[in-house]
This record gives C-alpha cells, sequence and structure tokens, in this order.
C-alpha cells in the first residue's frame, strides 16, 4: 500500500503543476504571444513548448481525463471534421508534405484540449488568464497605435501594420477585432454602464481597429453585438446601439475613407470566381492543401484564397467538408444558446460570431499552424469547448 501511494503522488503533483501552472501560463502565452515575440518560429515553438507538450504529457500520465476530454459531442465534431480533411490529402495537389499537414489537426487539438483540462481541474482559470491576457493586448494595441499615430498623425493613407510577430495589416486587425469582441462582452456584463475596464479597452482596440484600416474586424463585431443584443440587457444594448450610432458618424465626417476608400475591395468577383472552381469538384473538393489560383480582371495581381473562410472549406473539402464544418459550428451554438445565461459562454459565443463573421469576408486557413486566424476559429472554439466541459460535467454530475 505504501508503494502505491509513494509512486501515485508524484505523478498527481505532476499533472497538479501542468494543469495549475504551466497550462495556464501556456494559454496566456498563445493568446498575448505574438505582441511580444519577434519572430513567427518562436512564437510557434512557445506554443509547442508551454502548451501542446505539456497537454500531450498530461494526457499520457493521466488517461482518467482522456474520456470527458474526447467524448464531449464539440470535440467528437472537431476529429470527424479533421479526419476527413486528413482523409482529403489522398486526392489533393498540396505541394506540402503529408507529414506536415498531419500535424496541424493535432495542434488545434492540443489547444482545445489544454483548454478543457484547465476548465476541468481548475473552472476559473480559464476566464482569469483570458481577461489578463485581453488586458495586455489592450495595452499593446495603445502602444502599438500611440508609435502609429506618433509617425503619421493625420494618417497619410498608412495603415497600422502591428508590431512583434504581427506585421501585415488586415491580419493584425484579426488580434484586435478578437479581443474588441471580448471587451464588448465583458461590458454588457458589467455591473455598471460606465465600467472604466471594458470601455477604454474598447476604445483603444476600437481606433486601432481603425487604424489597421481593415473593415473584416467590423463587420465580426456587428455580429457580436447582434448575438448580445439578444442575450444581453435590454438597456445595455439600447446604450450600445447609440455609442455606436455617434461613433459612426464621428468617423465618417472625420475620416470616411476608414470606411469607404476601397469600396468591396473585389470581393464579389473573387467569390463568384472561387464558386466556379468549386463547382468542378463540388462533392469532395481538391482536398486539404490544395493550391488555389484566383485571377481578377483589373486586379494587378493574382490571389491564393477566396477570401472567405467557409469557401475555403468548401473549396478543399467539398459539400461533405463544409457540412461537418457547419455542424461543429451548429453544436457550438447549440451549447451557447442553451446555457446563454452562464457569463463564461456569452464571452466564449461572443467571441466566436465574431470569428465566423470576420472569416466571411477574409482568410482560407481554417486548419493552420498557430496564426493570427486561430483568433477567428480556434481559440474561440476552445473557449466553448472549454464551458461546455463545465456544464456537462455539473449536468451529469446533478
Amino acid at each position: 500500500m505504501s508503494v502505491d501511494v509513494s509512486i501515485e503522488r508524484p505523478v498527481q503533483r505532476f499533472a497538479s503543476l501542468i494543469s495549475t501552472y504551466v497550462l495556464p501560463v501556456g494559454w496566456f502565452i498563445i493568446l498575448t504571444g505574438m505582441f511580444w515575440v519577434w519572430d513567427r518560429t518562436a512564437y510557434h515553438k512557445l506554443f509547442y513548448i508551454f502548451l501542446a507538450a505539456p497537454t500531450l504529457v498530461l494526457m499520457i500520465k493521466q488517461r482518467n481525463l482522456l474520456r470527458p476530454l474526447v467524448a464531449n459531442p464539440l470535440f467528437l465534431a472537431f476529429l470527424i471534421f479533421s479526419g476527413y480533411t486528413l482523409l482529403s490529402i489522398a486526392w489533393s495537389d498540396t505541394e506540402n508534405s503529408a507529414s506536415g499537414l498531419l500535424k496541424r489537426p493535432l495542434y488545434i487539438a492540443m489547444l482545445l484540449l489544454a483548454a478543457g483540462i484547465i476548465s476541468l481541474r481548475t473552472p476559473g482559470q480559464l476566464d482569469q488568464w483570458t481577461r489578463l491576457a485581453a488586458i495586455v493586448v489592450a495595452v499593446a494595441a495603445g502602444l502599438s497605435l500611440g508609435a502609429f499615430l506618433y509617425n503619421n498623425p493625420v494618417f497619410e493613407g498608412r495603415r497600422l501594420d502591428g508590431y512583434g510577430a504581427l506585421y501585415n495589416p488586415l491580419l493584425t486587425a484579426h488580434v484586435f477585432g478578437a479581443f474588441a469582441a471580448f471587451w464588448l462582452a465583458s461590458w454588457f456584463q458589467a455591473r455598471s454602464a460606465f465600467s472604466p475596464l471594458p470601455l477604454i479597452c474598447l476604445a483603444v482596440l476600437g481606433t486601432a481597429i481603425l487604424a489597421t484600416g481593415s473593415r473584416t474586424p467590423l463587420i465580426g463585431l456587428s455580429a457580436a453585438l447582434g448575438w448580445l443584443l439578444i442575450v444581453g440587457d435590454r438597456r445595455r444594448a439600447g446604450l450600445a446601439l447609440a455609442v455606436i450610432a455617434v461613433a459612426a458618424i464621428s468617423v465618417l465626417l472625420i475620416y470616411p475613407e476608414a470606411i469607404t476608400q476601397r469600396g468591396v475591395s473585389y470581393r464579389p468577383a473573387i467569390w463568384l470566381e472561387s464558386l466556379r472552381q468549386i463547382g468542378d469538384h463540388p462533392w469532395l473538393g481538391r482536398g486539404f492543401d490544395s493550391p488555389m489560383t484566383v485571377i481578377i480582371p483589373g486586379l494587378n495581381k493574382t490571389l491564393a484564397d477566396p477570401h472567405n473562410i467557409e469557401l475555403g472549406v468548401l473549396y478543399s473539402g467539398g459539400i461533405v467538408g463544409l457540412a461537418l464544418w457547419m455542424s461543429l459550428y451548429g453544436l457550438a451554438m447549440y451549447f451557447c444558446w442553451t446555457y446563454r445565461r452562464h457569463p463564461g459562454v456569452t464571452i466564449a459565443a461572443t467571441w466566436l460570431i465574431f470569428g465566423f463573421a470576420s472569416g466571411l469576408t477574409e482568410g482560407s486557413a481554417f486548419m493552420s499552424r498557430p496564426k493570427e486566424h486561430w483568433f477567428l476559429i480556434w481559440i474561440p472554439m476552445a473557449l466553448v469547448y472549454g464551458q461546455s466541459l463545465i456544464h456537462w460535467k455539473r449536468n451529469r454530475a446533478a
């Protein structure tokens, strides 16, 4: 008996160390790392070291965790979609190695499982570290915006690129917009409509988004606000609409180019050409990571994606792949609607809706290594997954 105890305790302590300290820190790193890691490769390595590897080790050491984590409907839907996506490599024209592509859903699975482990072991930690990361990102956005305005006091047609591992205005706007959605939901849940922290963070991130010149986050935030108008406090909703109306009028009067300067950016033409190509392989698609070339008359460059994540899924996986993809989102939103009265669920759903709506006008990297698109898809999905584990566990216990 004493031998069993001496063997058991170190394993339990090791598991507790990982789930209580290492994984929350890893979660914080993946949320904020792009702002303070100057090399994208280093950002990937930090993800592997502080999140992916510890999660994998913990799953091996604590096999009793496997069943509740994997049996969750959201995770099962992710596994089915990932399995089909990997199967489609068989008919893909990808130039990347199959071994490299096989790792991509594994990285995402580690992100989901890490969020799930934190939620099961220490339920409040995921919310706390996400909120801390949101504060850090708002500060980083403020510093980046300050430096940008110092060098470009009247914008002069330039766009905020970001700093650290961020280098592209559109991709930088994905990250700013994701955390703006977080603070929007937090403001709806604040005790006072004049709670300073969410208001200040929203103002900073909103200004930074305008400085990037990207309108994709504005579409996502509009959808996120629509969700909050349905599930949130009606008085707060009315105030939000009034503030947005004033802000929109101010922007149109002071800096209308932020909204109107690039029209629709060839989006309808890009989508039509993408659908034409999808029509050649409608049911099974062209295969995961199959290269795409979009040529638009009047545009002096060749595009490599449909500028729509759902069209990207349809191009790669066909109607079958898109049906599995939408099933994943359908399950996530069904859970969020059922438990919409819980603050953590509302925040996770707001972020998820922001990402989905933003993806309708930009991107195609639905399954990649850690990058900006994760802030639209997999990070909010991990938050929803973590919340579903908490409430599923409580329901079973009851």
